[in-house]
């Protein structure tokens, strides 16, 4: 049995499973509303569990072959309405579902496990610090609530700054009546300029700072269990992409396979075994200097334009590791 925990608007789980039916290979989905919860019996030499969905018996956990967690993590079921009158009870209720979701994960990451529950959005703070400390070029880079700081940093750059979200990137759907999801609002990096400064309080929300790089082009780069698959895009030929090139897709901005440079390739493998991920897309700036600089990794990032640009066909990829295809 292959469980795979994703989302229903996720088009490349689609393809995945539509390859593991093919090779009629069994599998359990769990979506954004779906529960898991797992039953066990331990004795004094024997840990064993079984798999519920939805309170539906799935599997034990010597039939699981393999675990994808493509976007959603684990949801544990909430008994009764969750409103309790006394404190104790309401922090006994949620110290109760963190540790049922605890264990959860650590069962499932003890199977042949694809990507990492509780890593939906890998830390940059913590990504940054990884780089450096394996000599990884990255951009300098300010992570600070003070305005006077921030101003510092700023001029020290030259005027030549750019935010972004610290944390998982801001995103709003907007719904029809029929609660069908008509568009996306989503934060994009941004230029910090002398009147973005004078605007702001003395002290604001703990908020990232980088220094705005001279580009010649961006690297998109999958990484699957020790290969990657790398996609050069053209973001600079493009005013929408000059910051971020995910606002330039519509504007026939050119994108074409790259093959990474064998040095940069290494640290690509070492940097994901360093963050314990076996799955993720990385983004690598390429300055008009030649320098390749990382910026960050998502743990399930959309690696469709990657797939198609490099001819890779990652998502039978995907499907042969949970098939334990190694062939």
């Amino acid at each position: 049995m292959i469980l795979v925990f994703s989302e229903r608007t996720d088009l490349n789980t689609r393809q995945v499973l539509s390859y593991l039916n093919y090779y009629e290979e069994p599998f359990e989905v769990f979506l954004e509303d779906d529960f898991i919860e797992l039953e066990y019996g331990i004795g004094p030499t024997c840990f064993d569990y079984e798999v519920y969905k939805n309170h539906q018996f799935v599997c034990t956990a010597h039939e699981i072959k393999s675990v994808w967690y493509r976007r959603t993590d684990i949801q544990v079921c909430r008994f009764g309405s969750g409103i309790f009158s006394q404190k104790s009870l309401e922090h006994y209720s949620r110290e109760h579902i963190k540790t049922r979701s605890e264990q959860i994960r650590r069962c499932m990451h003890g199977q042949k496990c694809l990507g990492k529950f509780g890593f939906g959005n890998y830390n940059k703070a913590e990504f940054l610090e990884q780089c450096t400390l394996l000599q990884i070029d990255v951009p300098k880079t300010l992570i600070t609530g003070s305005k006077r700081k921030l101003r510092g940093f700023w001029e020290a750059c030259g005027g030549k700054v750019i935010t972004k979200s610290l944390a998982y990137p801001y995103e709003y759907a907007q719904s029809n009546a029929a609660g069908e999801i008509e568009s996306y609002r989503l934060g994009y990096t941004l230029s910090v300029g002398e009147s973005e400064l004078d605007v702001l309080p003395d002290y604001f929300d703990l908020s990232i700072f980088q220094e705005k790089l001279e580009k010649q082009f961006e690297i998109r780069t999958i990484y699957l269990d020790g290969k990657t698959f790398s996609q050069a895009i053209f973001s600079q030929s493009r005013e929408e992409a000059l910051l971020d090139y995910r606002q330039g897709y519509d504007s026939g901005m050119r994108t074409c396979n790259y093959t990474l440079p064998e040095f940069v390739d290494k640290q690509v493998r070492k940097l994901m075994h360093t963050l314990d991920l076996n799955f993720g897309s990385l983004d690598i700036v390429v300055t008009t200097d030649r320098r390749y600089v990382f910026l960050e990794v998502n743990p399930n990032g959309q690696y469709g334009a990657v797939s198609v640009s490099a001819n890779a066909n990652v998502d039978y990829e995907v499907a042969r590791f949970l098939m334990n295809q190694t062939a």
